[in-house]
């Protein structure tokens, strides 16, 4: 019966969360941090984890965008191994954030009723 209370704590210390854990938490304060994360920065046997949560992160988060990058390219052969690599892309050509269009479009109004009310 004395082994009771290790057994407790050792089913507790399983059940908390490990800095090296792959939950969609440490995947979004990663790429919030700024870095590149993919499928070959953690083991073989924990990448359907890494996948189950990346699809989280990328309905959560809209910014999140995949990139290819080639991991390794062999000339003779002309074969060239690409991986799939995740990162938060500030801003999309052609788009603009809507804070800073409303601003745009109010700042308009004033000058055209200040212009208007010099007349």
């Amino acid at each position: 019966m004395k082994n009771a209370p290790d057994r407790k704590k050792a089913i507790e210390s399983a059940l908390e969360p490990r800095p090296d854990s792959i939950t969609p938490d440490t995947l979004k304060a990663r790429l919030q941090a700024g870095e590149i994360v993919g499928a070959l920065d953690y083991p073989e046997a924990d990448r359907p984890l890494f996948w189950s949560a990346i699809a989280i992160v990328l309905d959560d988060l809209p910014r999140v965008r995949q990139v290819w990058r080639t991991i390794d390219e062999q000339h003779v052969d002309g074969l060239r191994t690409r991986q799939k690599m995740f990162r938060i892309c500030p801003r999309q050509k052609g788009s603009i954030d809507a804070t800073l269009a409303g601003l745009i479009a109010f700042a308009a109004v004033c000058i055209v009723l200040l212009w208007w009310g010099r007349l």
